[in-house]
């Protein structure tokens, strides 16, 4: 059985996750030049980018830099692997399969340890300045501002697709497009409830062509003004966009929710969105920047809570992880590109990732974890990244860095990362906006860090 999502009555004056927010800041869009800083080589190893967001911040010592202690459940089944590395097989079970094409990173550090700090850095690779948050475009803003001139008329995605991600309070908004066009907002999808109206049932395709029809004669004063606001015509662009999504045949595959693949990919929603991020790379219609969102990783009491218990313990949130994950890198390493000369793995840089850490040692009093700066980790595949190892180290309680692992001799912080994404889709990471709202240049990867001037720059040895 299959779940294909058909598009409900109005459903096309809903699709909101096509943003027009940028429409209400008008002086942000004004016309900019772009310059680079300096003289750098992007690598251009990618077509496209899937960044698992672990929102909350995930536990470093029982995840990906796995230690050994008193305070740790014996289920969590801890061994050696293959790569001379210790592994939670408890937890990960078929993550422990795929090892050969992951990078496990273990000498990250954070700079904040709120959240809606945290996920600003995650998102957009800078600190929040409250004098310029509403103009900081998001790396996924960037990446489909950089890559317009290579869209083609078969693309019908847009570049920069947002799954799962819902702002509270606590965790702050999506960031969006900021300062750029509306063009460079993101699609948005909640997939908890498989809620996809982007497909027009054939039992309701002519009922909707003659709307469509309708909508276009009704409003076609607008083509008849000499002097047609920015605004207004960038709204006409977006339900063009729009349009051509649900008038592509492809858009019903992409978005079938496949029952058996589901179960492959574990039945949950950050499953769900990694089958449809393999489908959107698979069906290489314009998406470049796709940002899946995990859940629960805010483990500040029973993180070893079993299934059925409080939301959001470890037992339930790894297997989620493991499932999805090493399901994506499986169908993404047997996938080959459209003109066969790759694996879409080889094309597609996988990024796994929270905003911070965790305390080290003990547990607290409410059986969990605080938030923690010093030490986090991440995992990498795909693009070039060179699998089958662990980068860097920390000591006994993944409290401080001891090893980097990298020609820096430093940890390795947000900034790189992002410089090391805008790297592989061919982008050069040293570039500047100019003429934005506050007239101050936004930097893409700005040395100006909260500890003082850094050199960030993309991290050459995750390729070998």
């Amino acid at each position: 059985m299959t779940t294909v999502p058909t598009l409900a009555r109005r459903g096309l004056l809903k699709l909101g996750g096509l943003s027009v927010a940028g429409y209400g800041l008008a002086p942000m869009l004004a016309p900019r030049n772009v310059y680079a800083q300096s003289r750098v080589e992007p690598r251009g190893t990618a077509d496209a980018v899937i960044f698992l967001n672990l929102l909350g911040g995930p536990s470093q010592m029982d995840t990906f830099d796995v230690k050994e202690a008193k305070w740790g459940p014996e289920d969590r089944d801890i061994r050696a692997t293959k790569f001379g590395y210790r592994w939670p097989r408890g937890f990960f079970p078929k993550l422990e399969e795929r090892l050969d094409d992951l990078l496990i990173v273990r000498s990250m550090e954070a700079w904040e340890t709120v959240h809606s700090r945290g996920q600003y850095y995650l998102q957009t690779g800078h600190a929040v300045s409250p004098a310029r948050v509403k103009e900081m475009p998001s790396i996924g803003a960037i990446v489909a501002y950089e890559t317009a001139a290579r869209r083609k008329p078969s693309h019908f995605l847009p570049p920069f697709v947002s799954m799962n991600y819902e702002g509270t309070t606590m965790y702050g908004p999506l960031i969006r497009e900021g300062c750029l066009e509306s063009s460079a907002a993101p699609l948005t999808l909640d997939l908890k409830n498989a809620n996809l109206p982007f497909v027009v049932g054939e039992s309701e395709r002519e009922r909707f062509d003659r709307r469509w029809k309708f909508l276009r004669e009704f409003d076609s004063s607008r083509a008849s003004v000499a002097a047609m606001p920015k605004e207004v015509g960038e709204f006409a662009e977006f339900a063009a966009t729009a349009h051509r999504m649900m008038e592509s045949p492809e858009m019903a595959r992409i978005l079938t929710l496949d029952a058996e693949a589901r179960k492959a990919y574990g039945s949950s929603p950050i499953g769900d969105a990694c089958l449809l991020a393999r489908n959107m790379v698979e069906a290489d219609a314009g998406a470049k920047f796709l940002m899946l969102t995990h859940a629960d990783w805010d483990h500040h009491s029973n993180i070893y809570g079993k299934p059925g218990g409080p939301k959001g313990g470890l037992y339930t949130l790894c297997p989620q992880l493991d499932a999805a994950l090493a399901a994506l890198l499986a169908d993404l390493k047997r996938t080959k590109t459209r003109d066969g000369r790759h694996t879409l793995l080889d094309r597609t840089l996988v990024v796994v990732m929270g905003e911070f850490g965790r305390t080290p040692g003990e547990l607290t009093v409410n059986a969990g974890r605080e938030h923690y700066a010093k030490a986090m980790v991440a995992a990498f595949a795909g693009a070039g990244v060179k699998g089958g190892r662990a980068m860097g180290a920390t000591d006994a309680e993944a409290a401080n860095v001891t090893e980097f692992g990298w020609s820096r001799k430093r940890p390795i912080y947000m900034e790189d990362v992002c410089a090391t994404v805008y790297s592989t889709l061919g982008i050069d990471w040293s570039k500047r906006l100019r003429n934005t709202p506050s007239g101050r240049d936004f930097v893409y990867v700005d040395p100006a860090a909260p500890m003082g001037v850094v050199s960030f720059t993309e991290v050459g040895e995750f390729f070998g």
